[in-house]
């Protein structure tokens, strides 16, 4: 009987190992941000605001849509990707947050805040809606947590995705979204490994002068993971401002035009052609083309020049976005861009919709 006793009680134990979180989190909790802060949580985060739709992604990625009470302009406005925070309370611009609104949400219609409350933002340190301007802004209210999650770097990403399930106690969650990742990551490395690296020139915008991205820079690192090269690479600032007779004198193999979608996005991509949207995106592309000096630009010689959602290359969506833009620079490699875009957005809860395009021209006619 004892016998019987003592396996039923290991069985269960075992049970218990197997069905629950491999750990939970103790208190105090003190999690390491991307900005190398060290940040000390007394209790388990319960509600969260999002200055960012990377951010946002990532929360609901997790799980933890239901612990959203604030939301940023950007967020509310991309409401394919998050139909259950576009009606969450609004805190502001991404970049001029509204402090007093958050420390009504804060309070909960009380005297005190239950410090059970975290704002997850850029790090930016030079900027004033980087994390230290955040933390300037909090600073007449007790108890609200400012953490910096970027999401918008290969080599960051898993840890924080880690940091982000420990702080949420969604360690679960956090590991199966990093295994996914890893995996998917794998696959673009090991398709492009021994590939040539073309030089590429990413512009971020065009005015008298251009924008593109340099060394630091998000693009700059998934590129890298692509196999592509970028002529920018050597300039000091992750955002330089370039001439475009500069980009004639580097002769890029590949140019990518960054592009946006309206402010109310209400689904994700442009219909694939023909289509009112390819339209607009073909006269993006002939405005590049027909620039001064552009038809003796390798790129422009050989039809490489395209427009790119950018939307797929931060966040966690990032992996996504790798995938075609490898798929992009080296056509001949055993990628499916479509399918792995499928598979994310279905983690997501969401459905993959059909005819839309990321990449114009579109991949599929290359």
């Amino acid at each position: 009987m004892k016998i019987k006793l003592i396996s039923a009680l290991v069985i269960m134990g075992l049970a218990l190992l197997l069905c629950g979180p491999a750990w939970a989190a103790e208190y105090p909790l003190t999690i390491t941000d991307t900005a190398g802060r060290a940040v000390t949580f007394t209790m388990p985060v319960e509600r969260v605001i999002v200055t960012s739709t990377d951010a946002a992604e990532a929360v609901v990625m997790l799980g933890a849509a239901d612990k959203v009470i604030g939301v940023s302009d950007t967020v509310q406005k991309k409401g394919y990707y998050f139909p259950d925070l576009k009606s969450k309370q609004s805190i502001g611009k991404w970049n001029s947050l509204d402090y007093e609104m958050i420390g009504e949400l804060a309070r909960g219609g009380g005297e005190n805040i239950t410090p059970d409350i975290v704002v997850i933002g850029y790090s930016y340190p030079d900027k004033p809606y980087g994390i230290y301007g955040v933390e300037k802004g909090l600073k007449p209210f007790e108890n609200i947590k400012a953490v910096a999650l970027e999401f918008t770097k290969p080599e960051n990403m898993t840890r924080e995705i880690e940091i982000l399930g420990q702080i949420l106690g969604k360690e679960g969650e956090a590991s199966d979204y990093i295994k996914w990742y890893v995996e998917k990551s794998a696959s673009v490395k090991q398709a492009v490994e021994g590939q040539s690296m073309p030089k590429v020139y990413a512009e971020w915008s065009s005015t008298s002068d251009v924008s593109t991205l340099g060394s630091g820079s998000g693009f700059d690192s998934v590129l890298s993971v692509a196999r592509g090269y970028n002529v920018a690479r050597g300039l000091d600032d992750s955002y330089p401002k370039v001439t475009w007779e500069w980009v004639v004198t580097q002769n890029p193999e590949v140019i990518i035009k960054r592009q946006t979608q309206s402010s109310d996005q209400t689904q994700i991509g442009w219909k694939s052609e023909p289509s009112t949207d390819t339209v607009k995106l073909q006269s993006v592309r002939n405005e590049l083309l027909s620039r001064s000096g552009a038809s003796g630009i390798s790129a422009v010689k050989s039809g490489r020049v395209y427009v790119m959602d950018w939307d797929v290359l931060n966040g966690l969506d990032q992996v996504v976005g790798i995938t075609y833009l490898a798929k992009l620079l080296h056509p001949e490699a055993d990628l499916d861009p479509e399918a792995v875009h499928r598979e994310y957005v279905e983690k997501l809860g969401l459905q993959y919709p059909d005819n839309r395009t990321f990449v114009y021209p579109e991949l599929s006619s290359l």
